[in-house]
């Protein structure tokens, strides 16, 4: 489990976060909702301590953090974390040769899923593929839990689609993922948990299932406490 507890975030006298907690749960997906600005991004930087904190705690699996408990987690930014003059299949090498939990078996199995060739390079890559290759870099390490910025950010509608069927096969069901998004129709039926964010503070926090059963779409509910 991920614990964010009473977190805050000051750039200079500007609070970004304030006193924010949640827990992301292994084995659910968390969805990190709000509109731009709202601290989303900077929550994830925090929990991989990209950002220092001003005070409160992160807690990965009861343990504060450490080298050792990034052994267990994978941060996919909302951009390509390789060199764009790369190929794919350098890319993979790199990660390999970088990262002792690298899974070559199900890199290649990704490649496949995603339709992506590990001769293209990097750059002639559309933005949809381009995704795709940062969705595999990161799913590809054998972590326990997924931080996911934006995996749909200005891509193609059948891009989208086809990373969240990922989120529908095995190589995700037994990890502890959050992501934020604003497509939430693409994920809206994987969703376990939602944290609702408005300039930096945590407005509402439910499980997606008791919307569904109250016949309400997570959209219904962002309408019911962040409009005003």
């Amino acid at each position: 489990m991920i614990e964010v507890k009473n977190v805050v975030k000051k750039y200079g006298r500007k609070s970004v976060l304030k006193d924010v907690s949640f827990t992301a749960q292994k084995g659910e997906v968390t969805c990190l909702i709000g509109i731009n600005g709202t601290g989303k991004t900077t929550i994830l930087n925090a929990i991989m301590n990209l950002v220092p904190i001003n005070s409160g705690e992160i807690l990965i699996d009861n343990q504060k953090l450490s080298k050792e408990s990034y052994e267990t987690v994978a941060f996919i930014p909302d951009t390509i974390i390789t060199m764009p003059s790369m190929t794919i299949g350098q890319a993979m090498t790199f990660m390999r040769d970088f990262y002792d939990s690298w899974n070559q078996e199900r890199a290649d199995e990704l490649l496949g899923f995603f339709r992506l060739k590990a001769e293209d390079k990097i750059s002639s890559l559309s933005k949809g593929n381009t995704a795709k290759v940062n969705i595999l870099l990161g799913l590809a390490l054998d972590v326990d839990y997924l931080l996911m910025d934006e995996p749909f950010s200005g891509i193609d509608v059948f891009s989208r689609e086809e990373i969240a069927n990922a989120f529908t096969d095995y190589l995700v069901e037994d990890k502890g993922v959050i992501i934020t998004t604003h497509e939430i129709g693409d994920v809206e039926h994987l969703i376990d948990h939602v944290v609702l964010i408005d300039e930096g503070t945590i407005v509402k926090s439910f499980a997606a299932e008791e919307a569904r059963e109250e016949g309400k779409s997570i959209v219904d509910i962002m309408r019911e406490v962040l409009v005003r």
